[in-house]
């Protein structure tokens, strides 16, 4: 009766992981913790650091979990993946329907070889198919108001789900990038040749190769074509700080909403503009609830793609997403009223009040100080202040 015990013990270790995904996953306050499952996938990890030719720390824990698979074929598929339980459970429901797994071609293995050869090329492709991307998306909703975006990110999971329910296995066993990318550890071998093995598995597993080779040389194709293709956002919005340069920024944006449910000034909402496409849910700053702290870098820490690099709360002197700008107009100073509430609130010294001209005493806010983030424009009492986004 070990298989049984082993069964249980697997079942319960599964149930245990999607439960503590889905604390982490709601905006509960964890911090950097709120993304920490899309840190374990090695899809993720690897169209990543393809991409941007660098690691972090984190990116280790994907790494372990990636060999783990080399020695215990989808090793996290079994154990780990919240998606992948929902999915089982989906898919007992559903086996009332006769359906065969033969009937779908193994996307999976393909979707996965065509993105990280695209990622090679500096286009991750896929990524956005990533269970635990989806799975992190639903869950967005409860970080933000309602919006087209937030709706968006919800549908996914819901989809997939169905998907499931209707077709029992298809997602995990077809369809899932993450578990085709797993399944891919065993073909890099070749297998061997066995006396009684027959000429038709033979055929088979050739074609699959071909279709594998196809797969991933039509990734390396719009690795190396589409981006250049897309054109970047014309029109300048705040990104959260440490955000990588704009083209590479709207590529390797997950969508997935880590950062927006981390932020503790609650700023950060998902970009909503239909006229400019490449940067749709992509994390935008408004500063109508806060500002962006000046000792805060958990943004960073949360997001898993690199789309926004990990830095130092001590670095934020440097990481510029903006500028003040006063609108003397409405200024309190002009209208005899003493005050000096943004020179106060600013955490980097960017302002002072010119004294000078005894009949115009006003703000000057310093450029080469000023990094945008929002103390003052959010302390002014007439709102004389606005703010200015780089990129």
């Amino acid at each position: 009766m070990a298989w049984l015990k082993m069964a249980v013990r697997q079942k319960g270790i599964r149930a245990l992981s999607l439960v503590i995904a889905l604390l982490l996953a709601l905006p509960l306050g964890w911090g950097w913790a709120s993304g920490l499952y899309l840190w374990l996938s090695p899809f993720v990890m690897l169209n990543s650091v393809l991409v941007l030719r660098s690691v972090v720390w984190l990116n280790g824990i994907a790494v372990i979990l990636l060999l783990v698979s080399l020695l215990k074929k989808r090793w996290f598929c079994h154990y780990l993946c919240p998606v992948g339980y929902a999915c089982d459970k989906c898919s007992t429901l559903g086996r009332r329907k006769a359906f065969s797994l033969r009937k779908v071609p193994p996307l999976g293995k393909w979707m996965a070889a065509a993105s990280i050869l695209a990622a090679v090329a500096g286009f991750p492709a896929l990524a956005l198919l990533d269970p635990m991307v989806i799975f992190n998306g639903f869950f967005t909703v409860f970080s933000q108001e309602p919006s087209l975006p937030v709706l968006l990110s919800m549908l996914g999971l819901p989809i997939l789900l169905t998907s499931q329910w209707l077709f029992p296995g298809s997602w995990c066993a077809r369809l899932c990038p993450l578990g085709g990318l797993l399944d891919l550890i065993p073909l890099v071998k070749k297998p061997a040749e066995k006396p009684g093995l027959k000429k038709e598995l033979l055929g088979h597993l050739s074609m699959n190769r071909r279709r594998l080779f196809l797969a991933s040389g039509a990734g390396l194709a719009i690795g190396l074509t589409l981006p250049g293709l897309l054109k970047a956002s014309v029109r300048p919005h705040f990104r959260p700080p440490g955000s990588v340069n704009v083209d590479l920024y709207n590529l390797l944006c997950l969508r997935c909403g880590s950062c927006i449910k981390a932020c503790p000034s609650n700023i950060l909402f998902q970009r909503s503009a239909l006229n400019d496409p490449m940067t749709w849910m992509t994390p935008e700053i408004s500063f109508k609830k806060g500002y962006c702290l000046e000792n805060c870098n958990l943004c960073s820490q949360a997001c898993p793609s690199g789309a926004i690099t990990l830095f130092d709360p001590k670095a934020k002197r440097e990481l510029f997403i903006g500028l003040a700008e006063l609108q003397p107009e409405n200024c309190l100073l002009l209208k005899q009223t003493e005050c000096d509430r943004c020179k106060v609130a600013c955490p980097y010294e960017a302002i002072t009040i010119d004294t000078k001209n005894t009949f115009r005493t006003l703000p000057v806010i310093d450029p080469h100080k000023c990094t945008g983030c929002g103390a003052c424009a959010v302390i002014c009492p007439p709102g004389t202040i606005r703010m200015i986004p780089l990129a």
